[in-house]
């Protein structure tokens, strides 16, 4: 059978906006520059919704709540049955209730359960439903969540994937120079002003309010840094008050959400993940290492997997803002090292971590599932997507 389009089914019922919505928009949008159909279902009540929509994928609305999930359920199997997907792929909790029983019997090639987040998944009779007998495959992002679903939920090894988040690559990179300008002109600051960063949503678990107080601890000795802290999220006042209780207002500056962190990337000396649990291989990490920027992050989650301390970056325990200052220490300290440290890294990010690796990596599961399946189906991409 000669190469065809694939019509891919992606659910996601998060209504916030973070990695794991930025990786399934992007997915299905190198999906169809690939030449195939993606399609998503979300709620219109999330952030997702619109933003795909905006982008021009196809997008169904459904609410995903406790209180819709049978309505849900019945207008999900009607879909699946009318669309006759080759691929459905669950990303939130409650989609993936709702989506893999709506597949149940349904007899779509591809059913998957991805798992995007490092918080262990209960080893419930209900999940254990769900992951060994209703999902043909498990994608996770990181080989740690991977290990622990196979350990705990005792799914078939072969089921679960590690399928790291991939970026897209910018077409042309701000020069440091001009990037650190940019920022030093729209917070009327110094010209001699540097910068050491975070880009992460405001949650407690980002772990944004340790690398405060490690900045705090060593920004007399670099009296020239200030710190950067890009996102949004529930913790932004908290954060703010912390670095106004510090006496840090002047020293520290929040940047908000932006939809292009690659000019940050390239201002910062340092981009910092202090996360404290739940992460995955993180999307900012090899993009702030494709940019060329030192990172520093903890040994939460997958974040080991995409740092390879002393290699290319350094990682410190989780919640502590001590040993986070002396590694910011090491790198501002060592302008050198750190070059060399984010030249490995550069080349670690570019070689594993790019959309192109990402979807090449889903293709070859795809093609492995429908050989299983019917012996005989062939895909592939139809056009170049990078």
């Amino acid at each position: 059978m000669g190469k065809r389009p694939l019509t891919i089914i992606h659910t996601e019922s998060h209504r916030s906006w973070g990695g794991q919505e930025i990786r399934v928009i992007t997915e299905c949008l190198w999906m169809k520059k690939k030449g195939h159909r993606a399609i998503l279902i979300a709620s219109k009540k999330s952030q997702i919704y619109p933003k795909a929509k905006a982008a021009g994928l196809d997008v169904l609305p459904m609410s995903f709540t406790n209180l819709t999930a049978l309505g849900d359920l019945i207008r999900l199997r009607g879909w699946l049955k009318s669309y006759a997907p080759d691929v459905l792929n669950t990303h939130g909790n409650m989609d993936a209730k709702v989506g893999l029983l709506a597949a149940a019997g349904l007899k779509v090639p591809c059913v998957i359960r991805s798992r995007h987040h490092s918080h262990p998944v209960t080893p419930s009779w209900y999940n254990k439903l769900l992951y060994r007998k209703l999902s043909d495959y498990i994608f996770t992002s990181a080989q740690c969540i991977s290990d622990q679903i196979v350990n705990d939920l005792a799914v078939d090894p072969s089921k679960v994937v590690t399928v790291s988040s991939g970026f897209v690559p910018p077409g042309k990179m701000i020069s440091k120079p001009d990037a650190m300008h940019r920022l030093q002109k729209e917070f009327d600051l110094d010209p001699d002003t540097r910068f050491i960063g975070s880009v992460a949503m405001l949650s407690e678990w980002k772990g944004h309010r340790f690398l405060i107080d490690a900045f705090k601890a060593i920004c007399g000795q670099f009296p020239h840094h200030h710190l950067m802290i890009v996102g949004d999220g529930a913790q932004m006042q908290a954060l703010i008050e912390r670095a106004r209780d510090h006496g840090l207002a002047d020293r520290i500056h929040f940047a908000g959400f932006r939809e292009d962190p690659w000019p940050f990337f390239r201002a910062f000396d340092i981009n910092i993940l202090a996360s404290t649990k739940n992460e995955a291989t993180s999307q900012v990490l090899p993009q702030a290492m494709y940019a060329g920027c030192p990172v520093i992050g903890t040994w939460a989650g997958g974040i080991p997997e995409v740092i390879d301390h002393g290699n290319t970056g350094y990682l410190v325990e989780p919640a502590d803002s001590v040993a986070l200052a002396r590694a910011m220490q090491m790198i501002l300290k060592d302008p050198a090292s750190a070059a060399e440290l984010a030249m490995r890294a550069q080349k670690m990010a570019s070689e594993n971590y790019t959309m192109t690796v990402m979807v090449d990596r889903i293709l070859d599961q795809y093609q492995k599932r429908f050989s299983l399946a019917d012996g005989q189906r062939t895909i592939g991409p139809l056009s170049k997507a990078g």
